[in-house]
């Protein structure tokens, strides 16, 4: 067991000023700093969430799992209390593709996520709406198939990575718009 060291004041100061003194879930008065990974001595301001003394007690992100340092991420950006909920979960673990786009996945592999996530999102209250601008944001670039018969394989697979590479570059280009419209859905949902 980590020995607990006090919080310096500054760290203590600045992650209570990030949520106006507020607790982080309810919006709650007196707000105690809580250690997400539940190290005492782990006084990294992003490890640190100011929850009022009930969030505290029944920590309401799920208790069985320390936060994922991505949804922290995300919950830091947009404040909303929903995306540290066990509700907002299987919808995060659709988007979390977007975090992780590399030259390691294949764009079939891309296409499934998005369509995935497209498809959640569109069961979901508002969900026509969201879906639509999401697949906007998400889709695969035209032109993947386009391959004159006549090229040789290494001019086709040439045209191949660098469609894969235009995609890679769309879906993180996008990808700050995307979760953001995964954020804002959230409002509209009756959890």
């Amino acid at each position: 067991m980590s020995k607990r060291r006090t919080i310096p004041k500054a760290t203590r100061e600045q992650v209570l000023s990030e949520f106006n003194h507020r607790c982080a879930i309810c919006g709650g008065e007196r707000p105690q700093v809580h250690h997400i990974d539940e190290d005492p001595s782990n006084n990294d301001p992003l490890n640190l969430l100011p929850l009022c003394p009930n969030c505290h007690l029944t920590d309401q992100h799920n208790p069985t799992k320390p936060i994922d340092p991505l949804q922290l991420s995300l919950f830091r950006k947009h404040k909303d209390p929903v995306i540290l909920k066990t509700q907002f979960e299987p919808l995060f673990q659709r988007a979390r593709f977007l975090y992780e786009v590399s030259e390691n996945v294949g764009s079939e592999a891309l296409d499934s996520r998005v369509s995935e996530l497209v498809a959640f999102v569109a069961s979901l209250e508002m969900g026509a709406f969201y879906s639509e601008r999401l697949f906007q944001l998400l889709d695969s670039p035209s032109g993947r198939l386009y391959v004159d018969l006549y090229e040789s394989e290494e001019v086709t697979k040439h045209w191949h990575n660098e469609w894969e590479r235009e995609y890679r570059g769309k879906l993180l280009a996008n990808r700050d718009n995307a979760l953001a419209l995964v954020v804002e859905l959230l409002r509209y949902q009756k959890w």
